[in-house]
């Protein structure tokens, strides 16, 4: 067996190393005659191209882009291009960059084109753009949002010690829907896992006087803002005077359910039993339009918020396609 020579081996390692990486390398002679052309993109227009000019192998469009950049690599010695080839949904885009090439000696040997296909690297860009529009837009809306609580919260207490610790709470009930919202790339999260994440710093003593049963819907990323702040809002007065507050041992129980009065509605439902409750007559505060006005509006929908001496109800009706995907 003949033994290759090094000249030999180096070419055949540059070809699978052009292939593996999805490079084509072509070269043009003085003349403008292709003369080499390895590893060509499937996107490629099909033709015989060795011997012949841009002109007599490829279609005109492409051509006077070529040369173009031949003209641009002879003053600046290389020129890049893009360049969408292909047809039939399987379009590409190619990245080609015409260098000029000398001998040993110096002298003019014509073109060298390194062609790239850069279709994924495009696709991702637009797709981190898109996502990183959408960043932005969320962003701005959840800044909407904390801008709205710290100013209605202030409106609604009477001292520094007061808001911090009330403003705090709701932050961090935005921060915990927030945090599911943004794990699930902003497609929303399921009802329990909202429900979980607010009544996660409850204790288990008080969990254990908490049932979430009925349907799980994803919640889209508005409605998880919003609907958590709801249930936080809920959680914080049953702990301090409703049916999870010290010594009550009352019950919550909360649902998500099909309306009864439309098939497209879904119905959000907090019923706690308190008995005991010194808050029926307690004057509205931000709390109370947090769920009576902030949260259905946002979400399109409608709720009633009734507290009694022995039992709280809060019903949220909305849209399904308001509040789940």
């Amino acid at each position: 067996m003949p033994v290759e020579s090094r000249s030999e081996i180096r070419v055949r390692s540059m070809a699978r190393g052009l292939r593996d990486r999805n490079i084509a390398v072509l070269h043009q002679s003085p003349d403008s005659l292709y003369d080499l052309a390895e590893n060509l993109p499937s996107a490629w227009p099909a033709g015989r191209l060795i011997g012949r000019s841009d002109a007599e192998a490829l279609p005109s469009e492409l051509a006077a882009i070529l040369t173009v950049a031949k003209t641009e690599a002879g003053r600046h010695g290389a020129a890049t291009v893009e360049v969408e080839l292909g047809g039939n949904g399987a379009r590409r885009i190619l990245e080609i960059e015409v260098i000029t090439d000398t001998d040993s000696e110096g002298r003019d040997a014509g073109f060298i084109l390194i062609v790239a296909d850069i279709t994924e690297i495009r696709e991702r860009e637009l797709a981190l753009k898109s996502l990183m529009r959408e960043v932005s837009h969320r962003s701005k809306n959840l800044l909407a949002i904390v801008q709205a609580v710290a100013m209605q919260t202030a409106n609604h207490t009477d001292t520094t010690t007061d808001f911090l610790e009330k403003f705090r709470g709701r932050l961090r009930a935005l921060a915990g829907s927030q945090d599911l919202v943004t794990e699930s790339n902003w497609r929303g999260t399921s009802f329990r896992e909202l429900a979980k994440i607010q009544f996660s710093r409850l204790g288990q003593p008080t969990l254990d006087a908490i049932t979430v049963d009925g349907l799980n819907p994803l919640l889209g990323p508005n409605a998880a803002l919003h609907v958590g702040l709801a249930i936080h809002e809920l959680a914080t007065n049953a702990l301090l005077h409703g049916a999870l507050a010290e010594g009550r041992q009352g019950r919550v129980r909360l649902t998500a359910q099909r309306s009864d009065s439309a098939d497209d509605t879904l119905a959000i439902e907090w019923r706690e039993t308190r008995p005991g409750s010194d808050t029926a007559n307690a004057p509205p505060h931000f709390g109370t339009l947090v769920l009576e006005r902030i949260v259905p509006l946002a979400v399109h929908g409608v709720a009633d918020y009734d507290v009694g001496a022995n039992e709280v109800i809060y019903r949220l009706e909305a849209p399904i396609d308001q509040l789940a995907h």
